[in-house]
């Protein structure tokens, strides 16, 4: 076991720390992870031998930590009253946990999400379970946020249950994170540098309150007009002026004034999808609205997925779950 200060970079902020364990002892692991991550509440191993091949790679950047966590056994383990936010980047297996009521995912192409302040219980961590960890403390997401809105916002901040990194900004948030994790072992590269750790320690923050689903996303992606060229701006004006209209890419084009192949390349530019998927992450966003303010004894799923122009059922369902964390008929029967 190696649980001590590897590497240095200048400023406290921007101090990087490289932490590892080896360990087959549960007392042991669950005192790292607990440390270094979620305090556990508990950590039960379910085979029958009762023991673990636990591996640890750590990176610490200040308030924020980058662990390559791997059980090496079916476990199970809760985190009590967590105090940071969290997400979990799958690089194999399969990770099935509940938090607050949600239900939440960890595999292929999904990265679980955790909040503060709620009790986390990972109902099986699989033996072939591999992830990377993303652990932000706090004040530092919910500082962050506040400053991009320039005015206080409600939090905790009310995270959904999953990220999808198989596309977008969050293909691009976990593919920064991976490639951070990469570099555990080289004491000489970049990660030495101050400054670097400062950029990337707030490209992660900021990636991440831009990538994931919360009360606030709408008003940051509002906020970042701005900084996008014209004809983005005039293609995202259409289809939020009019979502249910059947657009196509060139009638798009048509409305920015510029080339089909022009309006995708800026699209995956400056918001990582194309203006397809834009469209339709708005229509998913519209029709998530009117679950939550509709009543169930007189409207179904099935009227507004039509409405808001998802034909497939099951594939609305799936999007949908993938970005809520829940269904779309229990969203329309909450209270």
């Amino acid at each position: 076991m190696s649980d001590r200060p590897q590497s240095r970079a200048g400023g406290d902020d921007n101090r990087v720390r490289r932490l590892s364990l080896r360990s087959a002892d549960v007392d042991q692991v669950r005192s790292f992870g607990g440390r270094h991550f979620y305090p556990r509440k508990f950590l039960h191993p379910l085979g029958r031998s009762g023991r673990l091949d636990a591996r640890f790679d750590l990176l610490q950047v200040g308030a924020l930590t980058i662990g390559d966590v791997r059980y090496g056994a079916d476990v199970t383990l809760g985190y009590e009253n967590p105090d940071a936010y969290q997400v979990g980047v799958p690089l194999a297996g399969r990770l099935e946990t509940h938090q607050g009521g949600r239900a939440i995912i960890g595999a292929g192409t999904q990265a679980g999400l955790f909040r503060v302040g709620e009790d986390v219980v990972i109902d099986r961590w699989a033996a072939d379970c591999r992830q990377l960890g993303v652990k932000i403390g706090r004040e530092l997401l919910e500082g962050r946020l506040q400053t991009l809105l320039d005015a206080p916002g409600t939090v905790p901040l009310k995270l959904s249950a999953q990220l999808d990194i198989s596309t977008g900004m969050g293909h691009s948030w976990a593919a920064l994170v991976r490639l951070i994790a990469a570099e555990f072992s080289n004491e000489t590269g970049l990660l030495r540098e101050p400054l670097i750790v400062h950029q990337l320690q707030e490209t992660l923050i900021m990636g991440l309150l831009m990538a994931c689903d919360h009360p606030y996303r709408a008003e940051l992606a509002r906020q970042g007009r701005a900084y996008r060229p014209a004809p983005v701006r005039r293609a995202i004006d259409a289809i939020q002026a009019d979502p249910q209209h059947p657009f196509t890419v060139a009638e798009l084009a048509r409305a920015a004034g510029v080339s089909v192949r022009t309006l995708q390349t800026a699209f995956r530019s400056h918001l990582g999808c194309s203006p397809m998927a834009y469209l339709r992450q708005v229509r998913l966003d519209r029709a998530h609205q009117e679950l939550r303010a509709s009543d169930p004894r007189h409207t179904t799923v099935t009227q507004i997925a039509y409405r808001w122009g998802f034909v497939h059922l099951s594939r609305f369902a799936d999007a949908y779950r993938a970005r809520y964390g829940t269904t779309p008929r229990e969203t329309l029967r909450e209270p």
